[in-house]
């Protein structure tokens, strides 16, 4: 009772002990959370780059690229790959402008200019700029597109100024390569020496005892032969960036013979609503997995059975449900046409507010009223067409070719657009509205007609349902929490007989793993500090399917374990002991009498007759052998050699002489030959630097 009344007098002292106590332990952990939290995506030779930094430029790489390749869209490998050519964008900018920077290497405004609207201009502005029709470059184009560079279109601006700044790098890439390559220089003296080298040939006498004689089974390998191969060639095993080796079992979500019952019931039920509907677009847009199209196609467009009867059918004929490419569908005939697979036109456009064309301020009335003002003086004069659309048209892209929109397939454009020039004749100057303005057209070209029809489908994917999707997550979360060790794990797969999968050698950066296309959240789990050796993951979730993954190896950067190598130089510690073993029998028959005859009798080999070139180290027949061909060329004439451990074999050699390289005082190609060496040396120049600079590189932390 004494205790409980002291602990009561003491009440708010204790209370205030616990409090600070909690608030110590949270602090401290919010600290530690805190201290490994940062807004730098990375650090390159001591440049910090934030994530917001990083993240525009690649969001302006991404739409580069969209514009580039004309897509609206990329998928996430696409999206990914940019963020990945952005990192090392990056790094080679940050790198080589401190060389240039430390050299004085500069491009100037003047000099840029010169690049671009010069006598000489660079070749991406040539390309750029060059009629497709003529073939010819065109400078007016180029000095007319920069007056109005302000006015333009801001992807076409954004695109212009990516390839002005493609421009200048390479100006300095080019400038930093000469102050190079040109200061490279071949002492007539080395090119004597490399000539000799090449073309003096050591003659020899030789046998070889290849590995391949002695069977495994007479070699016996033990932890310390391992050792003794790893500490002498520890130089080869440095790695320069950390790895993982994984496990893991793929649950993949299919369609169950339930759900494919229940998918099937439900098309047939559909097919038989579609043939008495009359609003064909709308139902399929109500009730199939894909939009009504409608566009025309022509032959060779669907399976070959289902094309067959298409075009072999009348109108309104409906093909019944069939499976194709995983799903099920049913087909309806809507039109049958004979028109052209490819049409070509000018126009000139006249955009106005409320339009596609959105930095467009003209209202609709002036709009209407500049057209067809247009429209009468092109149908008076049409020569005039060209000119006029390379200088009033709306459309910055047709506006560089004079309006010209080239060939393009029927269907590619805007229905008004594309309907006025199917429906025209060559020659004939129309006038339609669309979604970006008016178009004044210059019908120019139209391929031969080629029967095309459109069709109506409707489709239904045969995929898993909710109900089959949670069964497999249960199959797959049940593995994971039973089996939490990588021994369990293990005997689980094979006890289960399920398809174990491996990631070797798999790279902190990877977004996939063999068989899994997204991958990354996987990955980041395997390289997350907490993560240790034979640890295995939760489940995780990747393009509906399910994965469970197991660490089998961590290796950091710097020098391999040997456990980690264990396995794989195996065959190396192998040859090895056969090369002991060989040396071994060769010198104790030497130790009675020198003679290689009794090598060839034992192994049943012969003497071959060579030559040796130092320069190429080969030994005819044999292969690469460096060690062999160094100690070739150390001997004396008429010496026999002790075994001499090669790659290839254990070689006795007789040296017999030398054939001197051909007297000569030209040496030109042996110049020419090493500067072009050092120069394809030089080319690697940006990418040593980059090994050789300091990073940090916390991309894993952000993705």
């Amino acid at each position: 009772m004494a205790i409980i009344g002291e602990i009561r007098k003491h009440y708010w002292l204790l209370v205030a002990i616990i409090g600070i106590a909690l608030l110590l332990f949270v602090l401290s952990d919010f600290s530690r959370k805190k201290s490994k939290q940062t807004n730098n995506i990375g650090i390159i030779a001591g440049e910090k780059i934030s994530a917001t930094e990083f993240n525009k430029k690649v969001e302006e790489n991404i739409e580069l690229q969209k514009a580039n390749s004309g897509k609206d869209n990329m998928t996430s490998d696409e999206s990914y790959k940019v963020r990945q050519g952005t990192w090392q964008q990056l790094m080679n900018e940050i790198v080589m402008n401190q060389q240039y920077d430390a050299l004085g290497v500069t491009v100037t405004v003047d000099e840029l200019d010169d690049l671009i609207r010069g006598k000489n201009p660079h070749s991406y502005i040539v390309q750029s700029f060059t009629d497709p029709n003529t073939g010819k470059f065109d400078a007016k184009a180029v000095n007319n597109f920069l007056q109005n560079l302000d006015n333009v279109d801001p992807k076409m601006k954004q695109r212009y100024l990516a390839m002005e700044k493609a421009i200048r790098i390479d100006r300095l890439t080019n400038k930093y390569n000469n102050l190079i390559t040109k200061g490279l220089y071949v002492p007539k003296a080395f090119a004597k020496r490399s000539y000799e080298e090449s073309n003096k040939m050591a003659q020899v006498r030789l046998t070889g005892v290849r590995y391949q004689v002695v069977p495994d089974s007479m070699v016996k390998i033990t932890d310390a032969d391992y050792e003794k191969y790893y500490n002498e060639n520890k130089y080869k095993f440095v790695q320069d960036k950390p790895i993982r080796d994984l496990e893991y079992v793929l649950w993949e979500t299919k369609a169950s013979e339930e759900d494919r019952i229940k998918i099937k019931q439900d098309i047939t039920k559909l097919y038989q609503e579609f043939t008495t509907v009359t609003d064909v677009p709308m139902f399929v847009n109500s009730v199939s997995d894909s939009r009504y199209d409608s566009t025309w196609k022509k032959r060779g467009s669907f399976s070959p059975m289902v094309d067959s009867i298409l075009f072999s059918s009348a109108v309104g004929t409906i093909i019944p449900p069939q499976e194709e490419n995983g799903m099920l569908r049913f087909f309806k005939l809507m039109d049958k046409q004979s028109r052209p697979d490819s049409l070509k036109a000018s126009h000139i456009l006249i955009s106005f507010a409320g339009t596609q064309k959105q930095d467009v301020k003209r209202t609709k009335e002036a709009a209407i009223k500049e057209s067809d003002s247009l429209l009468n003086v092109v149908k008076k004069n049409p020569a005039a067409f060209e000119s006029i659309a390379g200088t009033l048209s709306d459309d910055e892209y047709a506006k560089k070719k004079m309006g010209d929109l080239g060939w393009f397939a029927d269907g590619a454009m805007v229905p008004e657009f594309n309907n006025a020039v199917l429906k025209g004749n060559v020659g004939d100057i129309v006038k339609v509205e669309s979604q970006f303005g008016f178009h004044i057209i210059k019908i120019t070209g139209k391929k031969d007609p080629t029967p095309k029809i459109r069709v109506a489908s409707v489709d239904r994917k045969i995929e898993a349902s909710s109900k089959t999707v949670e069964m497999v997550y249960n199959q797959a979360s049940s593995f994971a929490a039973e089996n939490n060790t990588i021994e369990k794990f293990d005997k689980a797969v094979k006890d289960k007989g399920l398809d174990l999968r491996k990631g070797e050698r798999t790279d902190a950066m990877a977004d996939n793993l063999p068989g899994v296309a997204h991958a990354r959240e996987v990955v980041r789990w395997a390289f997350n500090e907490e993560t240790k050796k034979g640890a295995v993951s939760n489940v995780f979730e990747t393009d509906g399917s399910y994965v469970v993954a197991a660490v089998k190896t961590i290796v950091e950067k710097g020098t391999v374990p040997l456990e980690v190598l264990k396995e794989g130089i195996k065959p190396l510690v192998i040859r090895e002991k056969k090369a002991d073993l060989i040396t071994k029998r060769i010198n104790a028959q030497f130790a009675k009498l020198k003679d290689i005859n009794q090598i060839i009798q034992e192994y049943k080999g012969k003497i071959d007759t060579v030559d040796v070139s130092f320069a190429s180290a080969n030994i005819p027949i044999y292969g690469h052998e460096p060690k062999v061909t160094g100690q070739i060329f150390s001997m004396k004439k008429g010496q026999m050699s002790a075994p001499i451990q090669g790659e290839q074999a254990v070689y006795v050699v007789i040296y017999d002489g030398v054939k001197e390289a051909p007297a000569t005082t030209d040496f030109a190609n042996q110049i020419r030959q090493m500067e072009m060496n050092f120069q394809n040396r030089a080319n690697q120049i940006p990418t040593l630097l980059e090994d050789k600079a300091k990073v940090t590189d916390n991309r894993l932390t952000f993705y």
